[in-house]
């Protein structure tokens, strides 16, 4: 993997944004909180358009967000290159299976929280790190102690559909969120630092 690549997206995923088409009318955090509140894990698919201010490029990620209640959460990146990037607290994984190499990150819970990965894992105490706005059609969430915002909407059923993030520099993305499945049993093994390894002994159970 070149490691333009690898950075791109580590990049967008910790400081981010971007104001997105309406969905529905956006619920209170309270509601956005109990829906996610009572389950236990989730899958959902996701593709992110990420504007990079400093190239003047747009890049097009898709993947799959995996969030466990009290383990962490999880991207597994399969486009355009291969990645999984886990977030536990402030500390975040990055593993690149093709290569076989991982490296781990210590992020300040103020920027851990600036992203999608630290949105829904602090999604039910949110308000300790961010001021929060609400519109007719969608939810804004400035942080307390840095910059940028995060937009949120969701649909008639409280589920996050779209998230916009934005950060001082003028970098954007995207990020549409489609084919929730709740409560799927995913192992803390997921979580942890055998991603890759997890990873490997779920395609060798498909076979």
């Amino acid at each position: 993997m070149h490691a333009s690549s690898k950075s791109n997206l580590v990049f967008s995923i910790l400081i981010l944004a971007l104001a997105i088409p309406a969905m529905a009318p956006a619920a209170g955090l309270e509601a956005i909180q109990k829906r996610y509140g009572g389950v236990t894990d989730f899958k959902a698919s996701f593709s992110q358009e990420t504007f990079q201010a400093l190239s003047g490029k747009t890049v097009h990620f898709e993947g799959v967000v995996s969030y466990k209640k009290g383990s962490g959460v999880r991207m597994d990146v399969t486009k355009p290159e291969r990645q999984i990037i886990i977030l536990k607290g402030s500390t975040v994984l990055v593993v690149l299976p093709d290569s076989g190499t991982s490296q781990v990150q210590d992020v300040p819970p103020e920027i851990a929280a600036q992203n999608i990965l630290g949105f829904f894992s602090g999604l039910s105490s949110i308000e300790e790190f961010y001021s929060v706005q609400k519109f007719e059609d969608r939810i804004v969430l400035v942080p307390k102690n840095g910059t940028g915002s995060i937009t949120v909407w969701v649909d008639k059923d409280n589920l996050i559909r779209r998230i916009g993030l934005r950060d001082a520099m003028g970098n954007s993305s995207d990020v549409s969120i489609q084919g929730y499945l709740f409560n799927q049993g995913i192992p803390d093994s997921a979580f942890g630092t055998n991603a890759a390894s997890f990873e490997q002994a779920g395609k060798d159970k498909a076979k």
